[in-house]
């Protein structure tokens, strides 16, 4: 990866996409993610892959659908999937609502679009590069899109898509269109990947997988990682002192405890080693979260831990 200095002063990127293997929190880390940008003066769009308006549930607000809408100050959500993405794609193309109805919502035609090789993704990364491009008034529209993916397999797919068309499609404006895509993702001044785990071991293989294959196959920059449901480190020889001063028979269970969260946290540490070095000094813990109700009290103390990352221009 090309360093900060032959790029010049890094700028904070436009679009960062969140992913991981399913499970780890990664709608959780998007939106947190997308809440410490709003909060810190950005115009924010957060969208979500095939999510099915999770977002909104975990923000406590109505569903958003495919039709985008403020949820928070300076905060956009919109939830995607290749249909609306095609449907809006048209629209602003053949502009009439009626030539879009008789074409794309031809049974036979919407059959065929089913047969055409990552279609589904092509359109919807299309939807985000055409945010990102998009403009109001004289200036970006958005100052940055946070992208919540789909998890691991589903998101190299994704992300793979706009190389595999340019590869196998004449000249013309679908290659294009690809290389316009191509573009956005590997240019590590717009584009960052932050990859989400947590200190398990299937979860981390995941996440040595799209390090490996982002990075060393598609080319692109990672940014920080985030390492989901970590247990804090007890104070320094907390054990021992409780050991040492131990009268009480009371405290045997709150010493067990304590024991088994230390050597969990030892596990995951083990496990963590196995992530390149880099993804590990360039990343930030987020607590385990015990609660009945995890909603937006949860995601906002979230994004108050992430705040400084954002507002970092760190490269990658």
């Amino acid at each position: 990866l090309l360093c900060g200095a032959v790029h010049g002063e890094m700028t904070r990127p436009r679009l960062r996409i969140v992913t991981g293997k399913g499970g780890v929190g990664k709608t959780v880390t998007a939106t947190a993610i997308a809440i410490a940008e709003a909060r810190s003066g950005r115009k924010t769009l957060l969208a979500e892959v095939h999510g099915r308006d999770k977002v909104a549930a975990l923000l406590g607000v109505k569903p958003v659908g495919a039709d985008m809408r403020e949820v928070l100050e300076r905060l956009y959500v919109v939830d995607m999937n290749p249909r609306a993405a095609i449907r809006e794609y048209a629209l602003l193309n053949f502009r009439f609502e009626a030539v879009y109805n008789a074409v794309f919502e031809n049974r036979l035609v919407r059959r065929f679009l089913r047969l055409v090789p990552s279609l589904g993704e092509l359109v919807m990364l299309g939807k985000i590069w055409h945010h990102e491009r998009e403009t109001q008034g004289g200036r970006p529209r958005f100052d940055v899109i946070v992208m919540d993916a789909p998890s691991t397999g589903h998101a190299l797919t994704m992300l793979r898509a706009p190389a595999v068309v340019e590869r196998t499609v004449p000249p013309g404006p679908l290659r294009d269109i690809t290389r316009n895509l191509q573009e956005l993702l590997t240019d590590p001044d717009r584009t960052r990947l932050h990859v989400v785990t947590t200190p398990e071991e299937m979860p981390i293989n995941e996440a040595v997988q799209i390090e490996q294959t982002a990075v060393s196959v598609l080319g692109m920059a990672l940014g920080t990682t985030i390492i989901n449901q970590r247990l804090e480190p007890l104070p320094s020889g907390t054990l021992e002192r409780l050991l040492e001063a131990r009268r009480d028979p009371r405290l045997d269970g709150l010493l067990e405890v304590l024991y088994i969260r230390a050597q969990k946290r030892r596990a995951g540490d083990e496990l963590l080693r196995r992530l390149p070095a880099y993804m590990l000094e360039q990343s930030v813990d987020l607590p385990r979260v015990v609660t009945p109700s995890f909603g937006r009290e949860v995601v906002e103390d979230f994004a108050r831990r992430l705040k400084p990352m954002v507002e970092s221009k760190a490269g990658p």
